[in-house]
């Protein structure tokens, strides 16, 4: 599958991406905060932020890819790993499965 750069309008659609994300919790918590008691609230809430986020973290795995900076090989990772790795803009820390060194792998997008 052929990768390409991340470029700036990709930024703008995983940020359009977190805040809508961000927008549709705030709401439900809003609307729910009246209806729901404490507890089952607090539940609810966390039930929704954490299938919000898992929903994110999928999309950005299925949408994504990595060069290794010690072969250059291209290669995915699994919903799990996107979820658990380090990042910062444009790098994951990750294992690189063809030369098995950990090293900061390049950010790609799937075309």
């Amino acid at each position: 599958m052929p990768y390409r750069k991340v470029t700036n309008r990709d930024w703008w659609r995983v940020g359009g991406y977190t805040l809508l994300t961000f927008v549709i919790i705030v709401v439900t918590a809003v609307i729910l905060i009246p209806m729901a008691g404490s507890v089952g609230f607090v539940v609810w809430l966390a039930l929704f932020v954490s299938g919000s986020l898992f929903l994110l973290v999928r999309w950005h795995a299925i949408n994504t890819a990595y060069r290794c900076p010690a072969c250059g090989y291209e290669f995915e990772i699994s919903v799990f790993t996107d979820l658990v790795s380090l990042q910062v803009p444009n790098k994951k820390y990750l294992k690189c499965p063809k030369c098995g060194k950990r090293n900061w792998a390049t950010v790609l997008m799937k075309d």
